[in-house]
């Protein structure tokens, strides 16, 4: 049988028991939280990182249209012969075929 003396440090001790019970029931919610967080820090910077390529790729096109364009200023005045009438043919019919040629990196 118990004693009274057994009791007392059942009692004694059941204070710390339940302090330990409830840091393990609150263990799970802050690693839930955590990892919540952590998953967010993540996407936000995956977004950066996409943001920041496509800013790149942004630039790398613009880039390459002022190449072209000094291209054609070189090649019309090598070739004084065209009419002024060609070259704004050309130009109508470059703009006509913007934006009907994807070029995509996965």
């Amino acid at each position: 049988m118990l004693r009274s003396v057994d009791m007392q440090q059942i009692l004694l001790h059941s204070t710390a028991v339940e302090k330990i019970q409830q840091v393990q029931q609150q263990h799970a919610d802050v690693m839930k939280k955590h990892f919540a967080q952590q998953l967010q820090e993540e996407t936000e910077q995956k977004k950066k990182e996409v943001q920041e390529a496509k800013k790149s790729e942004e630039a790398r096109i613009r880039e390459e249209e002022r190449g072209r364009q000094q291209k054609k200023g070189y090649t019309s005045d090598a070739s004084s012969g065209e009419e002024e009438g060609d070259t704004q043919k050309t130009s109508a019919l470059e703009d006509a075929d913007k934006g009907k040629i994807l070029d995509l990196t996965v």
